[in-house]
């Protein structure tokens, strides 16, 4: 008996070219879906924007993770093209008492100040880590605070950006400076009004979650560098 054996057949696939590209920046930048939407909710109602992609809807928000790197690809080019000198995530001037001239934390260093994206994905790590465990009770999964502090570290970025651009552009390096405390203030406001807007409690606890998710990265990394001295 012969078999006969059907294929549906295959979905033309075009070709990558300009006008492909310039529609895929068209639908991130777009203002009613895109990456402008997506800050704009994050950075006045950033409870409630990530708690509407988590559980309701999904289609008119940038996904995190894309959100995030975006964000520090924009700082990072802005900022070499400025020659803005700043240093975010570094681990500077961590175990230097112990050990001089230490080059492993300064090549660490180097792949930081290179990769802001990844980074921030890894302090993002330690941060959900605290996180669970100081609001476990509100039954958020580790990978749905992860997806909250994606959008967070990606409002950063970009708010970071906008400060030290002003400050480059007046050459009053000070308004950085203070911009970098409110993004901190604004970090802790958005991870307490995730967890609930009106429990005080919770800007304290995420202020905890901040604090120990830096310290951990931080010392992590120091501990990395020393342990490829020793072997």
């Amino acid at each position: 008996m012969n078999e006969e054996h059907s294929s549906e057949p295959k979905k033309e696939i075009k070709r990558i070219d300009a006008k492909y590209i310039s529609h895929e920046i068209q639908h991130l930048l777009h203002f009613d879906k895109g990456f402008p939407f997506t800050f704009k909710e994050l950075l006045i109602r950033p409870g409630k924007a990530v708690r509407e992609y988590l559980r309701e809807n999904r289609e008119k928000y940038v996904k995190p993770i894309v959100f995030l790197v975006f964000s520090a690809v924009i700082y990072t080019f802005l900022i070499h093209l400025f020659h803005i000198d700043v240093l975010i995530f570094n681990i500077k001037g961590l175990g230097k008492t112990q050990w001089k001239n230490n080059h492993n934390i300064e090549a660490i260093n180097s792949w930081i100040d290179s990769h802001l994206g990844y980074s921030a994905l890894i302090i993002g790590f330690f941060m959900a880590l605290w996180t669970k465990i100081f609001f476990y009770k509100k039954g958020y999964n580790i990978f749905e605070i992860f997806v909250l502090l994606s959008y967070i570290f990606g409002v950063f970025f970009i708010s970071v950006l906008v400060f030290l651009l002003i400050g480059k552009l007046f050459n009053l390096f000070i308004i950085a400076q203070i911009g970098i405390y409110l993004v901190q203030v604004y970090f802790v406001w958005a991870i307490g009004q995730f967890f609930g807007e009106k429990n005080f409690l919770n800007y304290v606890k995420s202020l905890i979650c901040l604090f120990l998710g830096i310290v951990t990265y931080k010392y992590s990394l120091v501990l990395l560098a020393y342990l490829i001295h020793l072997f």
